[in-house]
């Protein structure tokens, strides 16, 4: 074996697949050849994810040096094969590379449309945030997201509710309205194929925003816990 075939055999028996082979028993031969492909597809789309961003970042930076000169950017990009559609798509697509550092890979993963109605004027950067948090990654799950932020949701209402200021949580909590669930409860048996349908993904997108706010509401009381903690010991007169 070749040095470069031995370096490919070390990686691929690095990658650990997360994949619950036992539960359909997959067989170890077929097992292999997934957990090689499945490490090639990862290795590989950490290679595109940094490739786009690459792209995005160089020309967001050539048109701010156009800008100096008017028209000159627009000539730019069409001379070497762009149009303005996909200059739009790519400077929008790393507006959100800029504001979310660390989630270059989700902002790759994500299709034109679902970039636009994320970069949207009316759209705040702390919902996005929070999208890219419950890793929204389907146009649907986005848009049924955006709309339950916006209070638009018939089904699924998620309101944001501002905390009193005498209170040591002065940021937003997010609440749900439970007069939606009632609605839905008591239409369920009337409602089309279509609409159930609906309800489903709009139910499955909560599933994913409860489960991040359970974490934040879990992070937060560990911190009051170790406050508590600290409390204690230094009013037992062992730390000073």
């Amino acid at each position: 074996m070749n040095a470069l075939a031995s370096l490919r055999a070390k990686v691929q028996e690095e990658y650990q697949s997360k994949f619950n082979f036992d539960k359909y028993k997959i067989e170890d031969t077929d097992k292999d050849i997934i957990i090689r492909n499945e490490a090639t597809i990862f290795r590989n789309y950490k290679i595109a994810a940094d490739s786009l961003h690459k792209v995005c970042k160089a020309i967001y930076e050539n048109q701010i040096k156009f800008m100096k000169a008017e028209g000159s950017f627009m000539e730019w990009y069409t001379q070497i094969g762009f149009t303005k559609d996909k200059i739009s798509e790519l400077l929008k697509r790393n507006e959100l590379y800029m504001n979310l550092e660390d989630k270059k890979e989700w902002v790759t993963s994500l299709s034109i449309p679902a970039i636009k109605m994320l970069t949207h004027k009316s759209v705040d950067i702390n919902i996005v945030l929070d999208a890219a948090e419950l890793g929204l990654s389907s146009t649907s799950e986005i848009k049924l997201f955006l709309d339950a932020r916006k209070n638009n949701g018939d089904v699924i209402e998620i309101i944001e509710v501002e905390k009193p200021k005498n209170t040591l949580l002065q940021a937003k909590n997010k609440c749900i309205n439970y007069n939606n669930f009632e609605k839905l409860k008591k239409n369920i048996t009337t409602m089309s194929s279509e609409e159930i349908n609906q309800a489903d993904k709009e139910l499955e997108v909560l599933e994913k925003y409860l489960k991040e706010l359970r974490k934040n509401i879990s992070d937060r009381n560990k911190t009051f816990e170790n406050k508590n903690n600290l409390t204690l010991v230094i009013n037992d007169g062992t730390v000073k």
